[in-house]
């Protein structure tokens, strides 16, 4: 085998390894979510106000002709945001006070702490609903709109769990993440791969009413679903969506806690904790 060969195995190898420990600090998170029912009653109660919520939308978010009000799209996609937001803010609490031996008592106390942080998450929402928003933009117009909602996104997957993590405000929440990712910098960049195939299959999933053309013959243009669109939107593709956001969150959470406590949490592998935070830790 040629020296460009051997280099090259040698780096697939490598990033198999990377994909590897990935994966095994994603499902750590997840067996971890798992016990007590916790993500089960978090997620199930989220997915229960999201459903309630768009069928109070579509109930009541028409004028008098029919016509979907103007801007209500928007808002249905900044509550989708602003939930999310909480969702992960519950995620990172609960664990990270676990981890440090300060759990939390119920559910109840997890949501205490989300109160103060609402005002934040809601401005944070809105922005990420404006951007998502593209209606007379052009093509350049829609690009950068896009971009910057992916890195508003990103910045917002650190400042979340850091504010959960170190009960702070979303201020001090983006100067923590600024300090994540300068100490973490040294992480192979394939570290998050488990987490994107999360959301790789989510996104598969979602695109399902679309694939099996389950939009209304008569309304496609407009977008709406038939009953089988929005059964398998309601009960299939938002549940996923908001397992794939908490496990994002926990993966995160990992990575703040090894860089505060410089160990592993307790119960994950040691190895694939370094290998995800770029850091080197105690035994």
């Amino acid at each position: 085998m040629t020296t460009d060969g051997l280099h090259v195995r040698h780096v697939l190898t490598r990033k198999r390894a990377v994909l590897a420990d990935s994966l095994r600090v994603v499902r750590s998170t997840v067996r971890e979510m798992h016990r007590d029912r916790f993500l089960l009653r978090v997620v199930g109660s989220f997915v229960v106000v999201v459903v309630g919520g768009l069928i109070l939308w579509r109930t009541f978010g028409k004028t008098s002709t029919g016509v979907r009000k103007p801007g209500s799209r928007s808002l249905v996609i900044g509550l989708r945001f602003f939930a999310v937001l909480c969702l992960q803010h519950l995620v990172a609490s609960w664990l990270f006070g676990k981890w440090i031996g300060q759990p939390l008592a119920t559910l109840r106390q997890g949501w205490r702490r989300l109160l103060p942080r609402l005002p934040a998450f809601a401005a944070c929402a809105a922005l990420l609903a404006w951007l998502d928003r593209s209606v007379g933009d052009s093509l350049a117009g829609s690009l950068a709109r896009g971009a910057a909602g992916f890195g508003f996104s990103y910045v917002l997957s650190y400042a979340i769990p850091a504010a959960a993590a170190y009960r702070s405000g979303m201020f001090t929440a983006f100067r923590w993440s600024y300090h994540a990712l300068r100490t973490t910098f040294g992480a192979d960049l394939f570290a998050w791969s488990g987490v994107w195939l999360v959301n790789g299959a989510v996104a598969l999933i979602a695109a399902l009413p679309d694939a099996f053309d389950l939009y209304a013959p008569t309304s496609s243009a407009d977008g709406k679903f038939s009953l089988a669109g929005k059964l398998l939107n309601w009960f299939v593709v938002l549940p996923t969506t908001m397992v794939a956001q908490a496990v994002g969150a926990a993966f995160v959470t990992v990575i703040f806690f090894a860089l505060r406590e410089n160990r592993a949490p307790a119960g994950f592998p040691k190895d694939p904790v370094e290998t995800v935070s770029g850091l080197q830790l105690d035994d």
